[in-house]
């Protein structure tokens, strides 16, 4: 595939007045933006000299414009988030990078020069003055990228056209030469820090992810943990502390009877099944119930029971505490009849006739 191929008209939000269109056709055209600039102006000029008859052809150009408007979608933005200081050096680097690709003609300069120039895009956030004052190791590469880069093409574009392509100024090197050879060294240094930097991060992220999975293998009851810990998220502003103490001990049994049970029965348990059901379905229904009501009618309003939604949900929590403190007591005291009858308990209390406390029907 060529890369003609490969170019996408998008609108350029990093070199625009409006919205961003003749950046973006300067970039896919591969011209300054402001040469862009000018071809949407020239059908103005005769509006202004013989109006109203003029006016067809400035009415095309806004038509045109609109149109690129429309189709083109905005390129992510690689200075937005940056300092006021550091975009300005950025938008005056890209400029010099876009005019210099357009005046050299060695094969792979204008190639090495973008990717040169798409590193330094990357390393930005990394050369802002907060990161320099905090590793102040990156002060050279700083120096290099935004200012002893920015001078060497000013002063190449100060060269005649002639003169930079084919005029020795050093033995046999040209201009052209001289810039590919400081590019060169420039692309190494970059593409080391770039993997030092980067690669560093990623393989942090890596390692994240290893202990995260291997936290997964090695305690099963992980996923119901973090369903639990949500649950707490989610009603942190809706308890007070004592719930909120009683919704703590609610999990910790949970996840207790959870690990006794895989370790000790089948995956065909009863029991395993129900206490499974109370982390995944009943307790997060029931809260989500809960937090469904306004504040003020949970802790005012009577429910058919004559209680309010608040008290009914806090009486839920200790009956269900209870319970779950009672079952994982015979779980570790290996009580297979206590077990029986709380897991049966549980059961028929908070699954079979799950929220009828809330004065709903059972489905």
């Amino acid at each position: 595939m060529t890369n003609m191929n490969k170019r996408k008209f998008e609108r350029d939000p990093d070199d625009r007045i409006i919205a961003g269109v003749c950046g973006g056709l300067a970039r896919y055209f591969g011209v300054s933006s402001k040469i862009v600039r000018i071809l949407f102006l020239i059908p103005f000029i005769p509006s202004f000299l013989f109006p109203p008859s003029a006016w067809i052809s400035s009415g095309s150009a806004i038509l045109t414009y609109i149109l690129f408007w429309v189709i083109g979608s905005m390129r992510r933005s690689t200075i937005e988030n940056l300092s006021r200081d550091m975009r300005k050096k950025a938008r005056s680097l890209d400029k010099l990078v876009r005019d210099t690709c357009a005046r050299v003609n060695i094969p792979g300069l204008s190639a090495r020069l973008k990717n040169v120039h798409e590193m330094i895009e990357t390393l930005l956030p990394e050369l802002e003055s907060k990161s320099l004052s905090k590793e102040p190791e990156l002060r050279p590469v700083y120096d290099a990228a935004l200012v002893h880069l920015p001078e060497l093409l000013e002063n190449f574009l100060r060269l005649p056209s002639n003169y930079a392509q084919g005029q020795p100024i050093s033995g046999v090197k040209t201009a052209q030469d001289h810039l590919s050879d400081e590019l060169q060294k420039l692309e190494r240094t970059l593409v080391n820090v770039t993997k030092g930097r980067y690669g560093q991060k990623f393989a942090r992220s890596v390692d994240a992810l290893d202990s995260i999975s291997s936290r997964y293998e090695d305690d099963p009851t992980a996923p119901y943990r973090l369903k639990l810990e949500s649950l707490q998220s989610k009603m942190a502003s809706r308890l007070d502390p004592e719930a909120t103490a009683k919704l703590e001990n609610i999990k910790n049994s949970l996840i207790a009877a959870l690990g006794r049970l895989m370790q000790t029965v089948d995956e065909s348990d009863a029991n395993l099944y129900n206490v499974k059901q109370i982390a995944l379905e009943y307790l997060p229904n029931t809260v989500d119930k809960y937090l469904a009501l306004p504040q003020g009618l949970a802790d005012n309003e009577p429910l058919s029971q004559g209680k309010t939604a608040q008290a009914a949900f806090h009486e839920q929590l200790n009956v269900l505490d209870g319970a779950l403190n009672r079952m994982v007591t015979s779980l570790y005291q290996e009580d297979a009849q206590g077990l029986f009858v709380h897991g049966h308990f549980l059961r028929d209390k908070f699954l079979d006739g799950q929220l009828e406390w809330m004065g709903n029907d059972k489905a």
